[in-house]
């Protein structure tokens, strides 16, 4: 009895939940996603950052619009997810460090036999997470590489015409 109480409960809270989620979007926040879709998806060029900004074939766009434009390539999409997949444990665990560190600090001071022991925990799960976001960031740069390098029509054979030892022109081919 009591755990049909604790489902029904759940799925209230659940409910609930759901509906004040929906609350927030209005119709000028779905058109400036779609503006930005279609902005990443209209400019094909090379990515390139300077600092926090953002330039897709030399036209500043917004982090949106490298995301999308990203995810038009299935591998430079494959490897940007899995950027993800460390960048988003790494805040996690950066956030856990610094409050350990902050507590750890702060019961040090009053002298608690924990203070230590708990600050040299948070300064070693901060560092973790500096590893993993570290770990990201290069997936990230992987990522935009191999959609820049899916821009070009390259081809993986090439024929070019090279010198001889005897003074002659030969045929090469690179593949």
């Amino acid at each position: 009895m009591r755990s049909t109480f604790s489902t029904l409960f759940l799925a209230l809270i659940m409910f609930a939940g759901m509906a004040f989620a929906q609350e927030g979007v209005s119709d000028e926040d779905v058109a400036n996603a779609n503006e930005t879709v279609a902005l990443a998806k209209a400019q094909k060029g090379k990515i390139t950052h300077e600092g926090k900004k953002w330039y897709i074939g030399g036209t500043q766009v917004p982090p949106e619009a490298v995301v999308a434009a990203l995810n038009s390539a299935p591998d430079a999409a494959n490897e940007y997810d899995t950027g993800r997949m460390f960048y988003y444990p790494a805040l996690i665990l950066g956030g856990i460090g610094g409050a350990a560190v902050g507590f750890g600090v702060v019961s040090w001071i009053k002298g608690e036999d924990y203070g230590m022991p708990v600050t040299l925990g948070g300064v070693g799960v901060v560092g973790i997470a500096l590893l993993l976001g570290y770990i990201s960031g290069n997936y990230t740069d992987s990522a935009i590489e191999i959609y820049n390098k899916s821009l070009s029509a390259e081809s993986a054979l090439k024929v070019e015409l090279v010198p001889t030892i005897q003074g002659g022109i030969a045929l090469a081919l690179a593949f």
